[in-house]
């Protein structure tokens, strides 16, 4: 694929993670961007991979989190993705504010006004206190990105905002997949969540950037909107039963305690999604997106493309 010709250029921030790659390989595809790849560290192994994968991209190393880091890579940039980092990548110490998911997204927002980019794309997420409609308060990964999404939105006479909020990574059922004690061969997918409810899944790796590609070739239809991204809701248990469906290995959905991450905001997100569901059952754009010929990947076809059989062995 020959990009050196494409118009516009895109600057994609955090290129080498799930989102990022997914962004950078559908923009690539298209033909029509210069891409622009930010990362933390350019020598890492999966930056190196991810040039050899697009070798026409422009690797750009950002180290730090305040806008004046962000103002050279965004120079004659077009369009900008954005993504914040979960909230125990940050480093509470140096946040003037408390809260340093979002001085990283509002400097990425600032940045790219003062070097005038036409567009930006942020990944971002509900409040989980308003989908609650007040139960779970204080689940800042969600609030945090929540606040960026509207700071975003704030500046429309200075940027065209557009916002993406991903469904429940198909991903993570690899994490959640253990091997049963009982016959050390039936894979174990343990979810803090009664396998009937309803999740709209996606798979990251190749479904955000199809959306991403569609909301840059139809902004009037996508400016300023929320946009869910995934391929449908499914019961919880239905990646499971695709598993097997694929693999023929026997396997079973356990459902966990909310608590077992540990983690407050964790327990907190399932708790919601149990009660008041993902997306508080919003649907708004699911079908507008596939109606529109964006393609999602199903649970099947998530598996038949892992060529994955389960864990090796036990993990604990």
């Amino acid at each position: 694929m020959d990009i050196s010709s494409a118009s516009k250029v895109v600057a994609v921030v955090g290129a080498t993670g799930t989102q990022g790659q997914s962004v950078v390989k559908a923009l690539y595809r298209s033909g029509r961007y210069k891409i622009r790849a930010l990362t933390r560290n350019v020598q890492s192994a999966s930056a190196t991979a991810l040039q050899a994968q697009y070798p026409q991209i422009e690797l750009v190393e950002v180290t730090s989190d305040d806008m004046d880091a962000f103002r050279k890579p965004f120079q004659n940039v077009d369009i900008v993705f954005g993504v914040t980092r979960n909230l125990a990548d940050y480093d509470f110490s140096h946040s003037s504010s408390g809260n340093p998911e979002f001085e990283h997204g509002k400097a990425m927002v600032d940045a790219a006004i003062a070097e005038n980019v036409d567009t930006f794309v942020y990944s971002g997420m509900d409040s989980l206190e308003k989908l609650s409609r007040g139960k779970y308060k204080g689940a800042m990964n969600f609030e945090s990105k929540q606040e960026i999404s509207q700071y975003l939105l704030s500046k429309y006479d200075q940027i065209r905002g557009f916002l993406v909020y991903s469904g429940y990574y198909m991903e993570n059922y690899l994490s959640h997949a253990r091997i049963s004690e009982e016959d050390k061969n039936t894979v174990l997918f343990r979810i803090p969540l009664p396998p009937t409810t309803m999740v709209p899944l996606i798979d990251t790796a190749n479904d955000m950037g199809n959306v991403v590609v569609h909301l840059l070739d139809f902004p009037e239809k996508y400016q300023g909107k929320a946009v869910e991204v995934s391929g449908g809701f499914y019961e919880a248990q239905e990646m499971v039963k695709a598993f097997t469906e694929v693999t023929g290995r026997p396997a079973k959905y356990v459902q966990t305690p909310f608590d077992v991450t540990g983690v407050e905001m964790l327990t907190k997100m399932f708790r919601s999604i149990s009660e008041f569901g993902y997306f508080g059952g919003r649907d708004t754009f699911i079908d507008v997106l596939k109606n529109e010929g964006v393609k999602f990947t199903t649970p099947v076809e998530f598996w038949k493309a892992r060529n994955w059989s389960g864990p090796a062995k036990k993990e604990n």
